[in-house]
């Protein structure tokens, strides 16, 4: 084997490229602690450099339509050209404009999504996820609109004994979504009670209650579900297409079959 076509079987084999992606996000990670030294600088610029041949390569030996049709490849593509302006780091020493540079390699980490592509079925599975988010869309506008309307109220009513957490209605937003979440149910109408008579504290306990009660165990539950069943609805489908196309398989060869035997019979009768 010659020396080009080795380098272009190593460019385009995907499992030894994503061994590569790997030690190169553990050297990101590690290069974390070591922000000055220029030593990871250059470790950095040779990965980016490596990723950048491998797309080159790639687009040489399948041509470019090929290589543009295969969604990895795109996702590939556009992380290494973002990572790109991180060579730059060679030419400059350690600043806010070093620091900017360094933000763009760390985009690079996200190639680790590679590992995806060795899932088995995973077109199938994504498809699935697909399905699953057009079935819940609804359900999920649906759940936000319900949470923008009590945001709201709550920041009305609760405004001026909690605002901290209802000053506005962005705070109050976060605050019924970490509510329905279950993130300090129990804190958020115990401040309330703070602030105001024992009659509202009680309401306000009441009330909180009963909006996790809905929102939280109910609201999310529901779009779960209604999620993980369509999700598990799209397989099912193509498992019942599959039993169908078998069953008429099976279906066709009795068929034949009897058509066969009464063939045979008649054929017996003649010759009697």
């Amino acid at each position: 084997m010659t020396k080009s076509n080795s380098i272009k079987s190593f460019f385009t084999n995907d499992k030894l490229m994503l061994s590569v992606v790997v030690v190169n996000t553990i050297t990101i990670f590690i290069g974390g602690y070591y922000n000055a030294s220029r030593t990871f600088v250059w470790i950095d610029s040779f990965f980016t450099l490596l990723f950048l041949v491998e797309a080159f390569v790639k687009i040489n030996v399948y041509g470019w339509r090929r290589y543009w049709n295969d969604g990895w490849n795109r996702f590939d593509f556009i992380i290494t050209l973002v990572a790109v302006p991180s060579l730059l780091n060679l030419f400059f020493e350690t600043g806010y404009a070093t620091n900017i540079l360094l933000s763009l390699r760390t985009l690079r980490v996200f190639k680790s999504f590679r590992l995806l592509k060795f899932i088995p079925n995973i077109s199938g599975l994504l498809r699935g996820i697909g399905v699953a988010i057009r079935t819940s869309f609804i359900v999920c506008v649906a759940f936000a609109v319900l949470l923008l309307i009590i945001s709201i109220l709550s920041s009305t009513i609760f405004g001026k004994m909690a605002p901290d957490l209802f000053g506005d209605p962005g705070l109050s937003l976060f605050t019924i979504f970490r509510l329905f979440t279950g993130d300090g149910w129990s804190e958020i109408p115990n401040e309330i009670a703070a602030n105001s008579t024992e009659l509202v504290g009680r309401l306000s306990r009441v009330i909180f209650a009963v909006l996790f009660f809905v929102g939280g165990i109910l609201g999310l539950s529901l779009v779960n579900s209604i999620f993980v069943d369509a999700l598990a609805g799209d397989n099912n489908d193509e498992v019942l297409h599959r039993i169908d196309i078998l069953e008429k398989k099976i279906d066709g060869i009795a068929s034949k079959q009897v058509q066969t035997g009464a063939q045979e019979t008649e054929t017996q009768k003649d010759v009697s």
